[in-house]
This record gives C-alpha cells, structure tokens and sequence, in this order.
C-alpha cells in the first residue's frame, strides 16, 4: 500500500511538471511552439522559431523569435538583447531590457526594401559581369581580326612600358583639353564623340596586346595559338579589374598604357609617310 502511495505521488509529480510552461525550468529555451516564461522564473536565454513567446520573468542573456510575435509583460527582465523577425513586440511598461530591440517585419514596406535591395544588388553584379565579358570578347575579337597586323602594336608594348605610361598620360591631357574646347561649339560635338570612340578603339588594341604579353607568361601557354594566350591573359586582367580601387587603378593604367602605344604607332606612320 505504502509503494503504490509513493507510486501515485511520483506520477502526480510528473503530472505537475508537465503543467508548467514550455520549457520554464530550463536554463535556455529553445523551442518551435508558444513559450511562455513565468514571473519569478530565470532562464539564460530564449529562441523561439514559428511561434510566439510571452516573457514574465527573467533572462539573462539574448530573447530571439523567428517568424513569431513577443509579448513582454511588465514584470519582464532581459539582461541582453531582442531580436525579433517575421513577427511583432508587445512591451507592457516597466518591462526591462538592457541592450538593444531588433524587430525585422516583413511587412509590405519591408518587402518592398528587401526587393528594391535585392534588385540593385542584383542588378550591380550582372552589369559587372556583362562590363567584363565585353571586356573580354573586343580585345579577343580584335586578335582574332588583326592577326598577324597586331604585331606592330605588341612591338611598342614590349620595348618600354613606363614610357608607353608617360605618353600616354600626356597625350591624354592634350585629349582631354581638345575634347573640352570642341565641345563648346556646337560643330565640333561630333568630332569630340569621334575622338571619344578612337580612345575606346585604342583601349581596345592596348588591352589586346596587353592580354597577349601576360598570357605568354603564366604557364602553359608556350606554343599555343595568340587567341588561347589572350583569352588567359583576358581573364587574368579582367579578375583584376575586378577588385575595387586595384581595378580602377589598372583600368587607368591600361588606358593610359593603350593611348600611348597608339600615339608611338600613329608617330612611326607620320615619320613614315614624311620620308
């Protein structure tokens, strides 16, 4: 008789346990159905996940709900932060928090952000890839055309690259002075777009040549055919190019390394023709 009293108390025990609220006795909380936190109940911290959580007592450390509201009674004490997405805060006044209150809904305005966001981000990185394919296809393109005729520009390439860089700086300033005064008259607009259009050929040939020179010096590009060795040395560049301020850096570096190599070779004509 005495066992089976003993027996029904165990079970009453147990019974009562169960009544308590979601997790209350535990020292953290981690849970994917309504919790509750009683009053004169300390937990370490709470996680919630698709559902709500109401919070009398204490926690010491972070309270996080995930898709879910929180609802902080007045006796509420959180020694730490709150943060709640996809879900609302209700907080009684004197409820207590000591750190900071994050609440991520996704309402209509916070969608439209996300999307916008989203978008742009989105919309930045195809422009990127879309910018360094072209800058990978002209310069091929114009190997493949050129020929044999791209020779005479890899010639200057390869004699002096820091005179190359000093022309070209020079010839930019004249350029970008001449292109300023054309642009005044309504006439020379359009010889200022030409002018425009022959930099953007001359990057192209710089950039041709360029690919050329490195691909011949990574690995496994001896002997191969002049467009395989420019499309590794494309690769190369463009991956560099790719780097914020590195990329600026060379894209200008090979811009004023193409101009240069085509003021030498427009030069050598002139002299040609003269004599």
């Amino acid at each position: 008789m005495k066992k089976k009293r003993l027996l029904f108390i165990a079970l009453m025990f147990c019974a009562l346990l169960f009544t308590i609220p979601t997790n209350a006795m535990a020292k953290g909380i981690f849970e994917h159905q309504d919790t509750v936190v009683p009053a004169n109940q300390v937990v370490d911290d709470v996680v919630v996940v698709g559902a709500d959580t109401t919070i009398w007592g204490t926690v010491n450390d972070s309270v996080i709900v995930f898709n879910g509201d929180l609802n902080l009674k007045a006796s509420a004490k959180v020694n730490g932060f709150v943060l709640v997405v996809g879900g609302k805060i209700q907080q009684e006044q004197g409820a207590f928090i000591s750190d900071e209150i994050i609440n991520l809904s996704f309402d209509k305005a916070t969608q439209n952000s996300l999307l916008i966001g989203g978008g742009l981000v989105i919309g930045i990185w195809l422009l990127q890839l879309t910018i360094s394919i072209i800058l990978i296809l002209l310069p091929l393109l114009t190997i493949l055309i050129l020929k044999q005729r791209i020779q005479p520009f890899m010639t200057h390439a390869r004699q002096s690259p820091g005179r190359l860089l000093y022309i070209g700086f020079f010839s930019s300033l004249i350029l970008i002075a001449l292109t300023v005064l054309l642009l005044v008259t309504v006439i020379g607009i359009p010889v200022a777009i030409l002018l425009l259009v022959l930099v953007l050929l001359a990057f192209i040939i710089g950039m041709a040549a360029l690919s050329i020179i490195v691909g011949e010096k990574i690995q496994g590009t001896f002997g191969r055919s002049n467009w395989i060795i420019s499309l590794t040395g494309l690769i190369l560049l463009v991956s560099l190019m790719s780097i914020p301020l590195v990329g600026m850096i060379l894209f200008l570096g090979i811009l004023l390394f193409s101009i240069g190599i085509i003021t030498l070779w427009i030069l050598e004509i002139a002299k040609r023709k003269l004599s």
